[in-house]
């Protein structure tokens, strides 16, 4: 005869799960309603040629005839069906095993129907025993009316007990204990139409030291948090509307409060929430990451946790729920609670209906909001978009976790340039260095700067921060050859602060050094920008990108520079793909509104947006230096490197202004050169370095700047 199952043996998994049920008599009585009271003995018997599974004869009793060949089907229908008659004829026994004690924990605060434990029982048990699951396959593809009918009869329960369990409202589904499969259009088996969350699953059918145990497989109390509200005082007017909001709300008892919180990992979306809740006395519990296992739990059974989550404290005042990495959470477009196979607009429906009516405040954390639908985005009360600290916040925490190590003063103020340092890269640092024996105070610089370094560059990020200038000369407009009065506009820039500058010319001209020499006059930190920290292969994050680079800028007072600004302000009338012309729109805007000293710079006017330059208050050229120019800072340079000219030096003179392309950039290179090459600097090695230079740029030779006294 053919085997009923080829594979006897389960995993130890599953016989665990069967034996926490307790389910032998339950499922000796499932497996004969299914027999005999939905007619599958025949289609059983015919199918497999007999009743062959041990685990099955052994359920139902039959373990003697396994070894009784010539027992014929007759008899073995007349044993079970009389054996279903006594035992529907007995008083059932409540069950007394670890599903039964672990459902009480959750029946009292979801006011579970003994229909809804039922089916709860049944899906975990059909999904362990190997036997019950090729009786139930006899049942074949069932339609949803066909599959109530058949719970109603396996259960004994009337059907419609079994329609309002399995209503979207109703404790199982809404509470994420199961999933349900309920378009009516499609066909399924029994085993399909239900999906059990694993992390359910194992909190039911494992044995909990106590009753908090099995609740710590959905959520647990959140850690204190070790900052204050003082700690985000750039936050200050968000948390204190944020937080009269909360207060409101919970006096007033208002459902579906749900706050969106998002931004770079490290950057203190979850002590943020900790900090707030606790401000506002309320008590925050955290849907759990990894199960009891340490194994990390999946997206769609966190989000049944949090459905279990709210559910459990409906009732529990001065509460809040933190849902953090929703990225992995959110249905895709294959997933739905209430099965495997659901149109987009139904799960946008149930997604919708979840944000509005959460009786406990939620807040929702994550590193991109890329992912979510717009119609979802819509239905949080309040979004918030935690950037990476500003400068003077970057100071601030700096201080807080390494403040009270051997630290310079100038390093303090030179990490807080790194404009993507989050609180986790220090807090990381300051535990390591906790461990280091090192009181050297520039050897323990010197250890931060690789750690922090490391995390920045593994997240490809510069280890070292963009504003910082190197300056191989001393700095001085004397030396810049602007169309401009440079010290006119910088005074005028210290009475109003306010101005949109575009810089233009050849590179070394002194643009950048001039925007930074605007910021430090000013005495306002520099935020400087490239393409590269703006675009991006998602369409619409450049946008994204360009508003955040503004809003920071104006929120920490900043000077903003797009440096290299013509790489993506391109001509429209040129553009081949929309998103190049609504990147343009968007800078056009923020430009418009900025209340600040915005400056971008280029290299290349004639490719920038024509349009857009009429924006800027003054478009400023720097050209190559005038011969006076070029000559005193040749002589400050050997002055600054010990070298005093002799009067019969100044022959060089002569052959230096005959340089017409030369730039204050190209003294700087020829310095930095110097070092390299372990080189002195004289006059005449000055000097061929500088038309070496000058030689080596495009268009030599021709006349393009302009030689005056």
């Amino acid at each position: 005869m053919k085997q009923l199952n080829d594979n006897k043996q389960s995993s130890a998994h599953m016989e665990d799960e069967h034996k926490a049920s307790g389910c032998d008599p339950l499922l000796k009585l499932w497996n004969l309603r299914i027999l005999i009271r939905l007619n599958t003995f025949n289609r059983v018997f015919d199918r497999y040629g007999g009743l062959q599974d041990p685990e099955m004869m052994h359920i139902l009793g039959l373990s003697a005839f396994l070894q009784n060949e010539g027992v014929d089907k007759k008899t073995i229908f007349s044993n079970l069906s009389n054996t279903l008659k006594a035992l529907e004829n007995e008083t059932p026994m409540a069950p007394q095993d670890i599903f039964s004690v672990n459902i009480k924990i959750l029946q009292k605060s979801l006011s579970l129907t003994p229909c809804e434990i039922d089916i709860l029982r049944f899906v975990i048990v059909s999904g362990s025993s190997s036997g019950f699951n090729m009786v139930i396959e006899t049942l074949g593809e069932m339609s949803n009316e066909q599959i109530r009918h058949a719970l109603s009869i396996i259960l004994n329960v009337p059907r419609s007990e079994i329609e309002n369990a399995m209503r979207t409202n109703g404790a199982l589904i809404s509470a994420g204990l199961l999933r349900f499969n309920t378009s009516g259009h499609y066909m399924h088996s029994l085993q399909q139409c239900f999906d059990i969350p694993h992390s359910i699953k194992y909190a039911l059918t494992q044995e909990q030291n106590n009753p908090e145990a099995i609740l710590q497989c959905f959520f647990k109390i959140a850690d204190q948090s070790h900052l204050s509200i003082a700690d985000f005082p750039h936050l200050k007017a968000d948390i204190t509307l944020l937080a009269g909001y909360l207060q409101s709300a919970e006096k007033k008892h208002i459902p579906g409060i749900n706050v969106l919180i998002y931004g770079e990992p490290g950057t203190g979306k979850t002590e943020l929430v900790k900090t707030l809740t606790r401000h506002c006395g309320l008590e925050l519990y955290e849907i759990t990451m990894q199960d009891m296992e340490g194994n990390p739990i999946d997206g769609k059974d966190r989000f049944s946790a949090y459905q279990l989550t709210q559910k459990m404290l409906a009732n529990k005042e001065k509460s809040a729920i933190l849902f953090d990495e929703i990225e992995d959470a959110f249905p895709d477009v294959n997933f739905s609670p209430f099965g495997h196979v659901t149109r987009p607009d139904f799960k946008k429906a149930w997604v919708h209906q979840l944000l509005e009516g959460n009786p406990i405040p939620a807040f929702w954390l994550c590193n991109s909001v890329v992912q979510l639908d717009d119609s979802v985005l819509r239905r949080f009360d309040f979004v918030l978009n935690l950037r990476a600290p500003t400068r003077n916040i970057r100071r601030r925490i700096l201080d807080k976790y390494l403040g009270h190590l051997n630290l310079s003063d100038a390093w303090l103020a030179q990490m807080a340039e790194h404009e993507h340092l989050v609180p986790a890269h220090a807090e990381n640092a300051a535990k390591i260095a906790a461990h280091l024996n090192t009181e050297n105070s520039r050897e323990l610089e010197k250890n931060l700067e690789r750690i922090i370094g490391n995390k920045l560059q593994v997240m490809g990020l510069s280890r070292k921060p963009r504003t910082v200038i190197s300056r191989e000369t001393r700095y001085s407009l004397e030396y810049l050859n602007p169309d401009q009065d440079l010290e006119a506009l910088t005074q005028g820039l210290q009475q109003n602060h306010q101005a949109r500058i575009c810089l233009y010319g050849a590179p070394g001209t002194g643009k950048t050094a001039f925007a930074h020499y605007v910021a430090e006059y000013l005495d306002k930190p520099l935020l400087k920008k490239q393409a590269s920290d703006i675009l991006s292969k998602w369409v619409g994050e450049a946008e994204k990108n360009i508003a955040a680079m503004f809003d920071e800028a104006e929120a920490d007072d900043m000077v903003l520079l797009i440096d290299e600004v013509d790489s993506f302000l391109l001509d429209r009338g040129s553009a081949q793909n929309s998103w190049e012309i609504t990147q343009v729109n968007e800078l056009l805007v923020q430009m418009e509104s900025f209340n600040g000293v915005f400056i971008a710079s280029t290299n290349l006017l004639n490719l920038v947006d024509a349009a857009s330059l009429r924006r800027f208050d003054l478009k400023i050229k720097f050209d190559y230096m005038k011969p006076k120019q070029a000559w005193t800072l040749f002589l400050q340079v050997l002055e600054e490197h010990g070298c005093h000219v002799e009067e019969e030096a100044r022959q060089y003179k002569t052959d230096l202004v005959r340089l017409d392309n030369l730039t204050p950039g190209d003294f700087a290179t020829v310095v930095r050169q110097s070092r390299s090459l372990n080189k002195t600097i004289q006059p005449h090695y000055l000097l061929a370095a500088l038309e070496k230079e000058c030689k080596a740029k495009p268009g030599a030779g021709k006349s393009i700047g302009f030689i005056g006294s």
